[in-house]
């Protein structure tokens, strides 16, 4: 029996790493065990457990509350959450087909722990794994079948799509018009060279408005090209978020490749998505601050109930940062209306922080910057002058929309975030080759930039040269990771958290600062190593894992952490409005629950993992 266990122990992962050796005196502790069809194994919330479980033959079932979240079958191994926390179990084990475990006893186990390095990695990372299944449980039951999560989360192929004809290039205004007519159609496709779209809007501005004949005007010279659309697999949140970034009130809907349909704003509504819809279009037609302030007070309402209904929070936070961005696009052209004068040069709004990630929460500071070109030649207009005025201008009507102030003073009426693309460019390689603490702060919060309003150009043109600059500057990098691993994760001996001992945070931990920092600074300084364009976080995770400078299990249990975090960093922020507190970082652990405050510790220990990995490969030999 002896020689049984060792081989099967030789063919399944993570026991297959260990030496001859271990594996012989395994096999020696080893209890065989026989459970019939739906017997249970161990319950939530029983004794501490004092056995690592492993499948040999059949299948187990782990449940939380009567609901399944992981599946077990021959060589998986369960029960070591309580084996390492020394905690009762937090799920059911229960046979779903007749099995026969093997247990390892707790003590054999955690010797081997202790010994083996990449045996306690695959268990650390285990843990993460069920971030994944569970943190849906974290959040509020689903309200009802036809809840907002439930529309949010429909593939596009679920709902109504309008089919569309294709007509050719060469076919006249006046025919298609006759054929949108008969057959009740809003817009057609046309095909030839490339492939366009004319709507009925279309046919309005630049036909009848002009006075064209739609007789001699042909498809190819009122069609719009190429046609923006997503494909049929997608989820109709996302075909939301583009309409709503490329201020249209249609999208094409493709399958393999080819455009089958449209999806337009009155289906999305007729699907209970109306407030969403709605919200954007509002935006769009407001005259003055107050519309805005309006707006804005409603943001909150609209991102508790999303929560509550169970919405991912990577959703949330990118419908948050599209409603800010749209309305910061308003403000800016309320500015520009303001100061009766048009800008005379390109620039652009750019957002930093968490809003440049797109991962913004409730009741973020404002964190941007403003670009112009100042490679112009002489103008009647003074430049400088005139951003200052804009600057200065466009701040105070973010706060009077309801945006917090940065404290950090990271506005556009800083004259130190608002310059020309030149000065920008000058000031960046101070930073950058001054890898002082105040300066790697400062780029901290800038490397996240994006364009909200205005030139792209000058936003990629910045970035570009900031990528050029670092080819030769891998010290800065490195003196950035360091912030990473700056603030230890709040968990200490015995996995006990490390609470506030005093002030108006006692007995809460920082969640920020010992969790979500930590992941977005150490990926952010990766992502600056790899060239990485993108600004989220997760994306970002994504591309270092395929240029190979994170493993891939690392980042995958990055991502659940990090999704993990931000969940329960919303949902404090949410209880601290319901309690009339303004939100904040902090959460009190004593207000999780019992699966809350066992995902918190196993996902602080993931924090810690990309911490040491980033000790072990990348700062080890910079002095401290």
């Amino acid at each position: 029996m002896i020689h049984d266990v060792e081989r099967f122990l030789k063919e399944h992962y993570p026991f297959s790493k260990l030496p001859e050796s271990a594996l012989g005196a395994i096999s020696y502790h080893i209890i065989v065990r026989y459970h019939p069809e739906g017997e249970p194994i161990f319950e939530e919330g029983s004794q501490p457990l004092e056995y690592l479980y492993i499948v040999r033959k059949g299948a187990v079932s782990l449940e939380v509350d009567g609901r399944e979240i992981d599946f077990l079958h021959e060589g998986d191994v369960f029960g070591y959450p309580s084996l390492l926390s020394g905690e009762p179990p937090t799920s059911t084990a229960k046979v779903v087909q007749d099995a026969i475990l093997y247990l390892l006893p707790k003590e054999i186990f955690l010797k081997l722990i202790e010994k083996y390095e990449e045996f306690e990695l695959f268990f650390a990372k285990s843990l993460a794994k069920k971030l994944s299944a569970t943190i849906k449980l974290v959040k509020t039951p689903l309200k009802s079948e036809g809840s907002l999560e439930r529309f949010l989360t429909l593939r596009i192929k679920d709902i109504k799509v309008n089919s569309v004809p294709f007509l050719k290039e060469s076919d006249n205004v006046l025919s298609s018009a006759r054929l949108m007519r008969d057959k009740n159609l809003s817009c057609v496709f046309v095909e030839g060279e490339r492939i366009g779209i004319v709507t009925e809007r279309d046919i309005i501005k630049r036909v009848v408005a002009e006075g064209r004949d739609p007789s001699s005007t042909s498809l190819s010279e009122i069609m719009s090209y190429p046609v923006v659309h997503v494909d049929e697999e997608s989820f109709l949140f996302e075909a939301i978020i583009e309409m709503a970034s490329k201020n249209i009130r249609r999208i094409g809907v493709s399958r393999d490749g080819r455009l089958i349909g449209v999806l337009e704003d009155k289906d999305i509504i007729a699907h209970e998505s109306k407030n969403l819809v709605v919200l954007i279009k509002e935006i769009e037609k407001a005259r003055d601050v107050e519309d805005l302030r309006y707006i804005y007070s409603l943001v909150d309402d609209m991102v508790i109930d999303l929560f509550s209904e169970g919405l991912k929070v990577n959703y949330i936070s990118r419908l948050i940062s599209e409603v800010n961005d749209k309305l910061m696009a308003r403000a800016v052209l309320l500015t520009i209306q303001e100061l009766q004068i048009e800008p005379p040069v390109p620039f652009s709004v750019m957002v930093l922080g968490s809003e440049g990630r797109r991962e913004q929460t409730l009741k973020t500071d404002q964190d941007n910057a403003l670009i112009y070109d100042d490679t112009y030649p002489m103008l009647d207009v003074d430049v400088k002058e005139y951003f200052d005025r804009f600057g200065k201008k466009y701040t105070e009507m973010l706060i009077d929309i309801g945006f917090p102030p940065c404290p950090g003073n990271v506005m556009v009426s800083n004259p130190e975030w608002r310059m020309g693309v030149s000065e920008w460019e000058k000031r960046l390689k101070g930073w950058l080759l001054k890898p002082e603490p105040e300066n790697t702060l400062r780029l901290g919060i800038f490397f996240d930039f994006r364009n909200a309003f205005g030139s792209s150009e000058l936003v990629e043109r910045l970035r570009d040269f900031i990528y050029n600059t670092l080819e030769t500057e891998e010290l800065f990098i490195a003196y950035m990771l360091l912030d990473a691993i700056r603030f230890k994760p709040p968990i200490g001996f015995m996995r006990r958290f490390v609470l506030e001992t005093r002030g108006e945070h006692r007995g809460e931990l920082d969640i920020k600062k010992g969790g979500i920092f930590p992941i977005t600074q150490g990926v952010r300084a990766l992502a600056l190593k790899g060239r990485v364009r993108e600004t989220s976080t997760l994306e970002r995770i994504e591309k270092l894992e395929e240029s190979n400078l994170l493993p891939s299990d690392l980042a995958s249990d990055l991502s659940e952490a990090y999704s993990f975090l931000q969940t329960l960093r919303l949902k404090g922020q949410i209880e601290k409005l319901r309690e009339g507190k303004p939100p904040d970082n902090y959460i009190n652990p004593e207000k999780l629950s019992k699966l809350e405050r066992d995902l918190l510790k196993d996902t602080l220990k993931i924090v810690e993992e990309f911490q040491g990995f980033i000790e072990r490969r990348y700062t080890a030999h910079i002095p401290r």
